[in-house]
């Protein structure tokens, strides 16, 4: 079952159970997987729903930032109990250990030497790690090796 069948099928099931608060996630969450598919004139396979839903967990912690700079708890609470369930659609995350090891692997076998190359590094770093670490944390993993 991919990603977007166990999104849909959570969903109707939420519907009837009249859960509002997952009903409303997850309506988001597919209405920003089929924005993306209709942008891209393809559909999205699960790495790319992945993404997709590491975009809306990334705009609901910005959202959480602002909430507690405005004294908004009532937000930060939503926000972050709408973390919880996108989370639940994604591959368990690599711990920064893991994340290093494979990082290190991938520059020896790519014989990258400096930044110049950090790019074929972070196209197969993309790959291998398959969703289980957000782009950016990957780059920074990168750039670490690569820099120092």
């Amino acid at each position: 079952m991919t990603i977007v069948e166990s999104i849909e099928k959570d969903l109707y099931a939420a519907m009837r159970e009249k859960n509002a608060a997952m009903v409303r996630t997850l309506r988001t969450a597919m209405s920003s997987i089929k924005y993306v598919e209709k942008e891209k004139q393809e559909k999205l396979d699960d790495l790319g729903v992945i993404a997709v839903l590491q975009k809306e967990i990334k705009i609901r912690q910005e959202t959480i930032e602002d909430a507690k700079k405005g004294d908004r708890q009532d937000l930060v609470a939503e926000n972050t109990a709408e973390i919880s369930i996108l989370e639940r659609y994604l591959p368990a995350p690599l711990s920064e250990k893991e994340l290093d090891e494979l990082v290190q692997k991938i520059i020896k076998e790519t014989g990258a030497q400096s930044m110049k190359e950090m790019g074929k590094v972070m196209q197969e770093a993309i790959v291998v790690v398959n969703g289980r670490a957000p782009n950016n944390v990957i780059s920074q993993a990168i750039r670490k090796f690569l820099a120092g």
